[in-house]
């Protein structure tokens, strides 16, 4: 039995086969492939290809259902219970800013797995099929700190288009090895290798800019804020290793573990643009998401 339903605004403007993907994560991506290949995927009575934008009012139709889709409710209670609630800097219907701890990923990596964004929709109780809060960046692992969740499509839309025009400031405090210098510009152009989750310096890679401050510091240790002004992957972690100051408890960059074992990098605040296209509540504010108790020690003097 298929499904059969308009497009809404928060749906507007997202790939089709993304957009499937999301309403039903349970439903295998080579059968949605197939689906669509094969035209049992119909928009607005029509064949479709995977990188079809719908909009808003279109007339969407897919030959699988809710009903025969479901996974273990009784299952998914039990283990939303056993989730912290998580720590709110700022929350309205718009964005919800979150502080993440360090050791918890932003998207699961397994279905239905723990992640910020599945606990997210566990403390809302969220069941519209239609649309996930989703977000607008990400950290990894074991980064701690301030993390912006879109509430709506359109919030999810332009924030994402925010970030990518870099118009979002994004602030972090980080420890690093060694006596820094009291302020720099890092420029190191990085590449991430396409066989592991690792990013190098590589003057065949993208480019890439912090710019950092120290706080405070002494012979074998400093603590430092960060702007990453671009966005790469692990772009802190490797500026920082490439510059000869690790951050302290990065293994994968040279970081020292004795001190710690997670790298003490923390996203302490975001920024957004004046910018008439984002609601008064936010606009030209900024938000700090307080320090986690294994880096506060080292900003005492700040």
């Amino acid at each position: 039995m298929s499904k059969e339903f308009h497009i809404t605004s928060d749906q507007s403007g997202r790939r089709i086969d993304r957009l499937l993907r999301t309403m039903w994560p349970e439903v295998p991506l080579g059968y949605i492939m197939k689906a669509l290949r094969t035209g049992e995927v119909r928009l607005d009575a029509k064949k479709t290809k995977p990188d079809t934008r719908v909009e808003e009012g279109q007339f969407l139709q897919v030959p699988w259902n809710d009903c025969n889709m479901k996974t273990s409710d009784n299952a998914q209670k039990k283990a939303r219970a056993r989730q912290e609630r998580l720590d709110t800097v700022y929350r309205d219907e718009y964005l919800w800013i979150i502080n993440k701890p360090a050791g918890l990923l932003t998207q699961p990596d397994t279905r239905n797995g723990d992640s910020l964004i599945t606990r997210v929709l566990a403390e809302l109780n969220w069941t519209r099929k239609d649309f996930r809060p989703s977000t607008v960046q990400r950290l990894d692992r074991n980064t701690s700190g301030a993390l912006i969740v879109a509430m709506t499509g359109p919030s999810l839309r332009y924030l994402s288009e925010l970030i990518r025009e870099r118009k979002i400031k994004k602030m972090y405090r980080a420890v690093v090895s060694g006596e820094i210098a009291d302020s720099g510009d890092i420029d190191f152009p990085l590449l991430k290798s396409q066989e592991g989750n690792i990013v190098s310096v590589d003057k065949k890679g993208q480019k890439a800019l912090t710019l950092f401050r120290k706080i405070s510091g002494n012979k074998s240790i400093s603590s430092v804020e960060a702007e990453l002004v671009t966005g790469r992957p692990h772009q802190a972690r490797v500026h920082f290793a490439a510059l000869g100051h690790p951050i302290v408890g990065d293994v994968k960059y040279g970081g020292e573990t004795v001190r710690s074992k997670r790298p003490l990098l923390h996203a302490y605040s975001v920024t957004f643009p004046c910018d008439e296209g984002l609601p008064e509540t936010v606009r030209g504010k900024e938000f700090k998401a307080p320090l986690p108790k294994d880096m506060e020690e080292y900003f005492n003097e700040m």
